[in-house]
C-alpha cells in the first residue's frame, strides 16, 4: 500500500499543466495526505497531521458537493480549470500546442485520475499501517464516495483529452465555464450570479415583434454576422429587461454569457470589454434602466464605447440596454431655456446618445384588451381553474388602483390572488 502512495506522491510533485489545481482545498489536502502516507518513517507522532489533512479534505468536499464524490469533484476541477493549456484550447488553437505540453497534460490527467480513485479504505489502511493501536478510531473518521457520474470515462481520463478540449472550446474556462450570468462589483470585477432569473421567451406574452427584433439581432451576433447594439425603451413593466434575460438564457448553451452592468459602474465598461476581447465566448453586456442627468460623467463613457473611442468595441461583445426614456437623458424646461449661445447644439448632443444604438425597440403600455389577453395567457400557463371573467374583473381593478396596465401588473395580481 505504501508503494502506491510513494508512486502517487512523485506523480503529484511532477505535475505541470494542471499543477495549479493543487491549490484547491480538497485536492491540496489530499496531496498533502498522500505525501505523509508515502513516508517510510511514518510514526504515531505525525498521525494528528495526517488526520488533519484528511478531515479538512472531507470538510471542503462536503461543502462543495453534498454527494461527497471525490472523483466527481476532481473531474470538475479539470473541466473548469483555467490555465495556459485550457485557455489555448478554448481559443480553438489546440493545433498550436507542443506535443510535449500535450503529453504533460495527459500525464497530469492520469495523476488526477489516480488520486480520484483512492478509496476510503486505502486511506484508513495507510494511516493505520504503522499504528495498529489506533484501529479503534476507524469508525470515527469521515468518509467520502467513490461514485463517478461519467461512467463511460471511468477507466482512463488521459484517453479522453479530446473531450476536455471540446468542452473548453464550447464552454470556455474558469468561472465562465461554470456560470453564464455575471454582475460587476464595486471594484469592477466580474462576479458570478449563482441563481439567475430563469425567465424564458415563451413566458413573455404578446410583444412578438419586439422579441423577434431583439432575437434576430442576437442571432446575427452569435453567427458573426453584422449586428447592432440595442436599446429597448418604453413604458415600465412591459418586459424590456425580461426579454434581455430570456435571450441570455436561450443562448447560454451556445456560449453566450450575460454581464449586468449598473449605470454607476459604467466607468469599468472599457476595461471589461478589453478583458473580454481575447475570450472565445460571446458576451452580452446588459445595462438596465439606463437614464442620465445632463451632467452625468457616465454618459460620456458610454458614448465613447458605442462610437467614437480610439478602441473599437470587441466583436465578441454586444450591448443591450433598457430605458423608460426614448432619449435616455432627463430633459427639463430650465435646461432647454439655459443661457448658452448655442443651446440647441448642446441639447442635440445630449439627445444623440440614444442614436448611437443601431437598433431601437419600442415597448408601449398594452391596451385594455391586450392587457386582458396577457393575463389570460399567463393564467393558462399556470393552469388556474378560476373562471376568467373573475380573473379579468380582479386584474382590471388591480391595474386601475396601480395606475397603469402592464405584464408586470398582471403577474403581480395573479401572484397575490392565486398563489396559494
Amino acid at each position: 500500500m505504501k508503494n502506491k502512495f510513494i508512486h502517487l506522491y512523485h506523480l503529484t510533485e511532477t505535475m505541470t499543466v494542471f499543477a495549479d489545481l493543487k491549490e484547491d482545498k480538497v485536492l491540496g489536502n489530499l496531496c498533502k495526505l498522500v505525501e505523509i502516507l508515502s513516508k517510510r518513517d511514518f510514526k504515531e507522532q505525525i498521525y494528528p497531521e495526517a488526520l488533519n489533512y484528511y478531515t479538512n479534505m472531507c470538510t471542503e468536499l462536503y461543502k462543495a458537493n453534498m454527494t461527497a464524490s471525490l472523483p466527481n469533484y476532481i473531474y470538475d476541477l479539470i473541466l473548469y480549470a483555467e490555465n495556459a493549456f485550457s485557455v489555448k484550447c478554448a481559443q480553438n488553437q489546440f493545433h498550436e500546442i507542443s506535443t510535449h505540453v500535450v503529453d504533460a497534460a495527459k500525464k497530469d490527467l492520469m495523476t488526477l485520475r489516480l488520486l480520484a480513485e483512492i478509496e476510503y479504505d486505502e486511506i484508513v489502511s495507510g494511516i493505520l499501517a504503522n499504528n495498529p493501536q489506533l484501529e479503534d478510531i476507524q469508525d470515527s473518521l469521515p468518509a467520502y464516495s467513490s461514485a463517478f457520474k461519467h461512467a463511460g470515462k471511468k477507466d482512463k481520463w488521459e484517453d479522453f483529452l479530446a473531450d476536455f478540449v471540446r468542452f473548453y472550446i464550447k464552454n470556455g474556462t474558469g468561472e465562465f465555464a461554470k456560470h453564464y450570468s455575471f454582475r460587476v462589483n464595486s471594484s469592477g470585477e466580474l462576479v458570478p450570479v449563482t441563481h439567475p432569473d430563469k425567465v424564458k421567451l415563451e413566458d413573455l406574452k404578446l410583444y412578438e415583434p419586439q422579441k423577434q427584433k431583439a432575437n434576430d439581432n442576437l442571432v446575427a451576433f452569435m453567427s458573426q454576422n453584422p449586428y447592432n447594439n440595442v436599446l429597448l425603451y418604453g413604458d415600465r413593466g412591459t418586459g424590456k429587461s425580461s426579454c434581455v434575460k430570456a435571450l441570455a438564457n436561450e443562448y447560454a448553451e451556445m456560449g453566450l454569457r450575460i454581464i449586468q452592468l449598473e449605470k454607476n459602474k459604467l466607468k469599468y465598461l472599457s476595461s471589461i470589454m478589453q478583458t473580454l476581447s481575447t475570450n472565445p465566448l460571446k458576451f452580452l453586456i446588459f445595462i438596465d434602466d439606463l437614464t442620465f442627468s445632463e451632467d452625468d460623467d457616465n454618459m460620456g463613457t458610454l458614448k465613447a464605447v458605442l462610437e467614437g473611442s480610439i478602441c473599437s468595441q470587441p466583436e465578441n461583445t454586444v450591448i443591450y440596454a433598457t430605458s423608460n426614456r426614448r432619449h435616455i437623458v432627463k430633459e427639463t424646461f430650465s435646461a432647454r431655456e439655459g443661457d448658452e449661445i448655442h443651446r440647441e447644439d448642446t441639447i442635440d448632443e445630449l439627445m444623440s446618445l440614444s442614436d448611437r444604438f443601431g437598433l431601437m425597440i419600442t415597448y408601449q403600455m398594452p391596451s385594455k384588451d391586450q392587457f386582458l389577453e396577457i393575463t389570460k395567457q399567463i393564467a393558462t400557463d399556470r393552469k388556474l381553474t378560476a373562471p376568467f371573467e373573475e380573473i379579468a374583473e380582479g386584474v382590471e381593478k388591480y391595474a386601475l388602483a396601480r395606475g397603469y396596465r402592464s405584464p408586470r401588473i398582471a403577474r403581480q395580481y395573479l401572484d397575490l390572488t392565486y398563489n396559494s
